[in-house]
């Protein structure tokens, strides 16, 4: 395994560490995002696929933090059929990620990304049957984004923030879907090979401010009312399009 001195005594490592924050903070807040926010950010230091598999690496060990906080509130009967999906169509993802440009990935995702949080904000809401079927739908379409570039809570945040429920329930089912997906895009990336010795070390060394983040992002969400937190979620999401899409 890589010194760890010589891991952290890096630019891109410091530069990493405030991706990881900001992620963390995000992550903590809303329940997903962080993805979205630490990968484009890394992929500017590090090989874009070490990049995914390190937020990956992060965000499966992060997510124990919030599990007390979000199990209860989870509704399965949306979970359940959404993961099922999204665990066929991650690996699709996963292998495209080393085929298409990165940049073109992130550049598409980014515009799709400020596009619906856009509608989102202009006070459109999702009036269509929430079932199994259209459940699966979205969770085929949100793996595959995961797979391909770590996106996948995209379409999981705008498919529950749109409806009628209650923040802490939306929270809790953005937390444990995007987690599921992180599990499953781990599996994934490790029969890749990008799970090596040098991207744990690093991932292991972000941990911690990583986990602080989640923990300040925790008590934000706290002291939110339920429209403060839908607005905070989309305006977030349009921010983070908009940097994806131009950086």
């Amino acid at each position: 395994m890589p010194d760890l001195f010589e891991v952290i005594l890096t630019p891109a490592f410091a530069f990493s560490v405030f991706a990881v924050s900001l992620g963390g903070i995000v992550r903590g807040f809303s329940g997903s995002g962080s993805g979205l926010i630490m990968i484009p950010l890394m992929s500017l230091v590090y090989w874009p696929p070490q990049a995914l598999t390190m937020a990956i690496l992060i965000g499966v060990v992060g997510a124990i933090q919030l599990i007390p906080q979000t199990i209860r509130y989870v509704q399965w009967r949306h979970v359940l059929p959404m993961t099922a999906s999204a665990a066929i169509a991650i690996p699709i993802g996963t292998a495209l990620l080393f085929i298409v440009d990165p940049e073109i990935t992130r550049r598409s995702i980014g515009g799709l990304v400020l596009l619906s949080s856009i509608v989102l904000l202009s006070g459109w809401t999702y009036q269509g049957p929430r079932n199994p079927i259209t459940s699966t739908a979205a969770g085929a379409v949100a793996g595959f984004m995961n797979g391909f570039a770590g996106a996948g809570s995209v379409i999981p945040t705008l498919y529950f923030v749109a409806s009628q429920e209650r923040a802490i329930f939306l929270r809790a089912n953005i937390f444990t879907v995007v987690t599921l997906f992180i599990i499953i895009t781990a599996i994934a990336l490790a029969f890749r090979g990008t799970v090596n010795a040098e991207s744990v070390t690093i991932a292991a060394a972000l941990l911690a401010p990583y986990g602080v983040a989640i923990w300040i992002g925790s008590r934000l969400f706290h002291r939110s009312t339920d429209r403060a937190y839908r607005l905070a979620v989309l305006w977030l999401l349009a921010a983070i399009g908009a940097f994806v899409a131009v950086v």
